[in-house]
């Protein structure tokens, strides 16, 4: 087991590019946020979008977006099951209500 989120973050994301070949990427922004006084880092997890489907220049999509390793992690966790086509696992309530909230659907990603 990985001893940290940010190794899990590694491991999932180098399985799925290696096993699927889709061009993942997990981006990291930065910046200062005065009202909490400290820095703010969001994570974005990115996808390569086929050349014959781009439009203009955007080379990625964005697939999801948040301040949370844990839901990072989740999110990676789900989309590895779904392109194994694998049953995600529903063991995590508070995700589960995160999923609802963003409308999170994963197979239209599918490559």
């Amino acid at each position: 087991m990985p001893r940290s989120n940010k190794q899990m973050v590694k491991n999932l994301q180098k399985a799925i590019n290696t096993t699927f070949d889709v061009g993942l990427l997990v981006d990291k922004v930065q910046w200062y946020s005065e009202k909490q006084n400290r820095a703010v880092t969001v994570h974005k997890v990115k996808i390569l979008i086929p050349e014959d489907e781009r439009v203009g220049s955007t080379k990625y999509k964005e697939l999801f977006s948040t301040v949370s390793e844990i839901q990072l992690v989740l999110f990676l966790r789900d989309y590895w099951f779904e392109l194994n086509g694998w049953d995600i696992p529903h063991d995590n309530p508070m995700w589960e209500q995160v999923k609802e909230q963003y409308k999170l659907s994963h197979t239209e990603f599918i490559v």
